[in-house]
């Protein structure tokens, strides 16, 4: 496939992206969440732009643009009373749970719910369903960590670093991106490949850490 072809492929990905970011309608539902999706979408080429990976940047998008939104919630919106129902809710993932939830929750929890079991679905189709579980837990893990850390932040606690760092290296993300950029992958992809991931793999850790501190660096106060 010629570099104009794999271009337009890309253009025609990122208005279907796009026209799904819309239809849910976070910017006016939830008026915190910031429009990154075009942003994002351009990360994700970087890290694979080859046109056999058209799901799994699809995928990796959305569910960057999620977290992304689930990171406001936590960091700078929600009281942590709302973040106690809301982190067991993400830990049962179950749409009976939303009803415990405050309206502008319900609308993030039903949306992120509803397309995990879109990817879940189309990724059955050609027998690799049981990805899905590894992204769910990593999704999971993400919400514990930055549970963690609102709760440090409401008792006007200071970590030590070796409580701090492993929760976030969790936060970061990048240890839930790295698996969820798999799911839409061909057979390259194996459950020993998510199984080694979810093992602490040392490379996934590095980065993770390298990144945490990258981020901490910019955004931390002298």
């Amino acid at each position: 496939m010629t570099s104009n072809l794999v271009q337009s492929l890309h253009k025609k990905e990122l208005s279907e992206i796009t026209r799904w970011w819309k239809e849910v309608d976070f910017e006016k539902k939830l008026p915190f969440a910031r429009s990154r999706i075009v942003e994002l979408y351009f990360w994700v080429v970087g890290v694979y732009f080859e046109p056999q990976n058209v799901e799994a940047r699809k995928f990796l998008t959305k569910v960057i643009a999620l977290v992304s939104v689930m990171d406001e919630i936590y960091d700078a919106y929600a009281t942590f009373e709302e973040l106690e129902v809301f982190t067991g809710a993400i830990e049962r993932r179950d749409m009976s749970c939303i009803a415990e939830l405050p309206d502008y929750m319900q609308i993030f929890y039903r949306t992120i719910l509803t397309v995990v079991d879109e990817i879940e679905e189309e990724i059955a189709k050609d027998g690799r369903s049981y990805r899905v579980y590894y992204a769910k837990e990593s999704l999971k893990a993400v919400a514990r960590a930055y549970f963690e850390e609102a709760r440090w932040f409401n008792e006007g606690y200071t970590p030590t670093m070796d409580e701090y760092l492993p929760a976030a290296i969790v936060s970061s993300g990048y240890p839930m991106l790295s698996t969820v950029s798999l799911l839409g992958m061909g057979d390259i992809v194996t459950k020993e490949t998510f199984e080694w991931l979810f093992n602490d793999a040392k490379i996934v850790r590095a980065s993770a850490t390298l990144c945490r501190f990258m981020d901490d660096i910019v955004t931390g106060k002298v």
